[in-house]
């Protein structure tokens, strides 16, 4: 038997792992975009109708509802990206 099996393993002195800083949390560009839409709806909305309240709740609820539609292809979109890589 080869005389390397039967020798005395070195350590070597290493450091201790450190322990990684917590991840992030994902950020969503679906929030941001559709509370950003759903302003840009109500100021749409308010110098093309009024101030009408039913008109104003329209021109918001329709914006936030594209803007999270646009937002959530985006992260998607960067989901896919990231994968690739």
């Amino acid at each position: 038997m080869p005389e390397s099996k039967n020798r005395y393993k070195h350590h070597h002195p290493g450091h201790p792992a450190t322990p990684h800083a917590d991840a992030k949390p994902k950020r969503s560009a679906a929030f941001f975009l559709a509370v950003l839409a759903a302003v840009l709806g109500v100021a749409v909305t308010f110098f093309t109708r009024g101030a009408d309240t039913l008109w104003i709740i329209t021109g918001a609820a329709s914006g936030a509802i594209v803007g999270y539609l646009i937002g959530h292809n985006m992260d998607k979109a960067i989901e896919k990206d990231r994968k690739v890589e």
